[in-house]
């Protein structure tokens, strides 16, 4: 899974994941900085006098490596503990963008903005924020949409922009949810309000929101998604989707089909009858799928 969490994803970490991000920044900046070792070998290589200086250059950059990588590790070590954690007690919330305005700097060729942001959601006090926030190049042409998915601590009101998510509430990222129960797919694209309370939901389960999601493995996670795509999606248009499934969201055509057909109520008992022989559902959502089935009668 590819999530964007400001410029990094959340991983677990530990001291190996320390030790390997350490060795890892090391290595970048001892090729960046090799005049260091240059130095030190040429020192030990080169029998002649006057090149005492050699040996202390050489000694000083190479310090001066260990150290910057020793930072950068403990930074990117931070940030992954910090997005663990608020993957375990945060919430998806939405940030409304107040202002935006260019500040002429860039970091890694990625512009750097300067947000007002209000941040609200349930069972998170709203709250104003004014930052600074590298912008991904592939993100910038969502922030017109005046509108941003975030993940948030409510007891620190810590925060983290989901890019990827912020693809879905925008509308860049089409968001479609099939259901074989009721023979139709719900279009939420671009719908803030529900596909936030869906993003909590993924979160909550442990479900990653990129691509194509398939939650008929995860059948508590399906039915409370169902539950808010059926809300909010019961006067939209309905598609037929290549992608299938008891409630998947993620990448999807760009544009609908033509609406699905009115299916009888043996054809929908019938595909309910191979997904429990298939053993794609079990005993308890087969029968709670039939009743509901039955009930539209």
């Amino acid at each position: 899974m590819t999530t964007m969490f400001g410029e990094a994803g959340a991983k677990s970490t530990g001291g190996s994941g320390f030790l390997g991000a350490f060795l890892k920044s090391l290595a970048f900046i001892m090729v960046c900085g090799i005049v260091g070792p240059i130095f030190l070998v040429m020192y030990f290589v080169i029998d002649e006098p006057g090149i005492g200086w050699m040996l202390w250059t050489g000694l000083g950059v190479t310090i001066l490596n260990v150290v910057i990588a020793f930072f950068v590790a403990r930074g990117s070590a931070n940030f992954t503990a910090k997005m663990t954690r608020m993957q375990a007690t945060g919430h998806m919330a939405l940030a409304d963008i107040t202002s935006l305005r260019q500040t002429n700097m860039q970091i890694n060729d990625q512009p750097v903005m300067q947000l007002g942001l209000r941040i609200h959601g349930d069972g998170i006090p709203t709250f104003d924020v004014d930052i600074r926030k590298t912008v991904p190049i592939v993100a910038q042409a969502m922030l017109h949409r005046r509108v941003l998915a975030v993940l948030v601590d409510p007891a620190t009101r810590e925060f983290e922009i989901d890019w990827q998510a912020t693809g879905m509430i925008t509308g860049s990222v089409p968001a479609q949810f099939t259901s074989s129960e009721d023979g139709r797919t719900y279009d939420l694209t671009g719908q803030p309000e529900p596909l936030i309370k869906i993003l909590e939901v993924l979160r909550k389960y442990g479900v990653g929101n990129s691509g194509t999601i398939d939650l008929r493995g995860n059948p508590l996670a399906r039915a409370e998604v169902m539950a808010i795509v059926r809300q909010y999606g019961a006067g939209a248009q309905s598609a037929t989707s290549p992608y299938g499934g008891a409630g998947q969201a993620g990448v999807a055509p760009t544009s609908l089909t033509k609406p699905t057909p009115h299916r009888s109520l043996t054809e929908r008992l019938a595909e309910l009858d191979n997904l429990y022989s298939a053993g794609r559902i079990d005993a308890a959502e087969y029968q709670q799928a039939r009743q509901r089935v039955l009930g539209d009668l």
